[in-house]
């Protein structure tokens, strides 16, 4: 009988040890449940994040032309549509620009300060121009400014990293080169008096299609 007594105590023994292990799991259990929760949490937040765009902005049409130098501008499924650029003048009118050149030299020219986008370069969504991480590369936009522009840091310098002379620059920088750039088309192109406004001449090696675009770079 006392040998039964002491073998009953010790198989309730072993099933309580296995109730404590369930209730208990290992650590590296509990570790990996929080790794699975913590990411479920960012993915949680990236769904939240959405781009917002202003909702005055528009998209240019087929007919679509440059406010200041009268070229096409490129819509979103074209090529050179990543370069394309619109803005809100003090008046409320919405203007389109075919680069970023266009769009800084018409503040400089009629002495305006208006609201400014371009195109994320990943996305292609319209964002403001002042937000924007400035790429220079060697790539040919409509006007050969070759600015590109990520509202995303780390996307910029990923583009960067995968491409030999690309750089980060300010949109300051970029705006003084607009200004000097107007300033030598504008001496380059006096004749008689006649100054072309933007000064696009035939020697600026612009990047559009010929056919159906005015060369007439004054604004009307």
């Amino acid at each position: 009988m006392k040998k039964m007594i002491l073998v009953v105590p010790l198989i309730l023994g072993l099933y309580a040890c296995g109730d404590a292990a369930e209730e208990n799991p290992p650590e590296k259990e509990n570790v990996t449940q929080q790794a699975e929760t913590e990411e479920n949490e960012v993915v949680a937040g990236a769904e939240k994040t959405e781009w917002e765009i202003d909702e005055r902005l528009q998209e240019p049409t087929e007919d679509t032309t440059c406010y200041m130098c009268n070229m096409k501008v490129y819509m979103r499924d074209h090529e050179q549509g990543v370069f394309s650029a619109q803005a809100i003048r003090e008046d409320g009118e919405l203007v389109f620009y075919d680069d970023i050149g266009c769009l800084l030299n018409d503040e400089y020219v009629n002495n305006v300060s208006n609201e400014k986008f371009v195109r994320d370069y990943k996305t292609l969504n319209w964002f403001d121009v002042e937000e924007a991480h400035v790429v220079k590369t060697d790539l040919k936009s409509p006007m050969n400014w070759g600015y590109i522009f990520f509202k995303n840091e780390e996307q910029a310098n990923d583009y960067i990293a995968q491409n030999d002379g690309a750089a980060l620059t300010e949109l300051q920088q970029v705006r003084e080169e607009a200004i000097e750039r107007f300033k030598k088309k504008q001496e380059a192109n006096k004749d008689g008096g006649h100054m072309e406004m933007e000064g696009h001449g035939q020697d600026d090696g612009h990047n559009h299609d010929d056919e159906g675009h005015s060369m007439d770079d004054s604004k009307e």
